[in-house]
């Protein structure tokens, strides 16, 4: 049985990505969902990881423009880091940003002097609407080891895709009804979780938050439209080269990243990085 509730118009589902973040920056609903994704572990301590307690819209735009692990939706308890990231469209490059996550999460927790056994367990999370690898499995779930021996690394950095697009035979219970709420919006009359998700949802679809939205991927296209601009606006004066060596400098001086900026300007990664 599924609870209706049309008073809030949802003009943006948890699966948007700056919804999703809005959402699970509170430590109880990002518990629950882990909760879930790992069932059997019961979270006692969760909390946002320092540098993730700024302003919700700067925090949101700085993380999305220059992909800064530090303030994504990031959580810590005692022993383990998680970074929890909604994704609505395949990537390639997928399995790649899970790496570079969580080598900054890594580089975040060492400071000068510190000891590598001091590292805490990293879990890169990425909640796919769409099945990665085909297989129509509900949680892909990797780690490090040696192929030829099956031998762990024993690093205990550990990269999860979750695919809400698995059959309901795949999909551990615990996990179905959060996958129909992000597929479909379902709100089980019975499931407490799933109610509280849907009621911080509805709180930012009213009119005074979807305000808040709209100037949130407003803003974020007009970055990425400026450093389009700031790529090709002196291509005739100095060549095209030169004009895009010259706007990849200024974007990593504001701290994009670096695929994204052989994206956006076309020159490749290795000549990026060597700016």
């Amino acid at each position: 049985m599924h609870m209706q509730d049309n008073t809030t118009t949802i003009q943006y589902p948890l699966n948007n990505d700056i919804m999703f973040a809005l959402v699970m920056n509170d430590a109880e609903l990002c518990r629950g969902l882990l909760e879930r994704i790992f069932p059997g572990r019961k979270i006692r301590m969760l909390k946002v990881c320092d540098g993730s307690d700024v302003e919700v819209q700067n925090t949101i735009i700085t993380g999305m423009i220059s992909k800064s692990v530090r303030l994504d939706v990031l959580f810590e308890d005692e022993d383990s880091l998680y970074s929890i990231e909604m994704q609505r469209f395949d990537d390639s490059a997928l399995p790649k940003r899970g790496r570079y996550y969580a080598s900054a999460m890594d580089i975040d927790q060492l400071r000068k002097g510190d000891e590598y056994k001091e590292l805490k367990k990293n879990y890169v999370i990425f909640i796919c609407t769409f099945d990665h690898y085909g297989l129509e499995q509900a949680v892909y779930n990797f780690q490090n080891y040696d192929v030829k021996n099956s031998l762990p690394y024993g690093d205990e950095s550990y990269k999860l895709i979750i695919n809400t697009t698995a059959p309901a035979e795949n999909t551990p219970q615990e996990l179905m009804p959060f996958f129909d709420y992000v597929n479909r919006m379902e709100v089980p009359a019975d499931d407490a979780f799933i109610q509280a998700l849907h009621r911080q949802v509805q709180k930012y679809n009213t009119s005074e938050w979807r305000r808040k939205l709209m100037t949130l991927e407003e803003k974020i296209k007009l970055e990425v439209e400026m450093a389009r601009e700031e790529a090709f606006k002196d291509g005739e004066l100095k060549g095209k080269t030169e004009a895009k060596k010259m706007a990849a400098s200024k974007m990593k001086e504001k701290g994009f990243d670096i695929k994204e900026i052989a994206d956006i300007t076309g020159l490749t990664v290795e000549e990026t990085k060597n700016l």
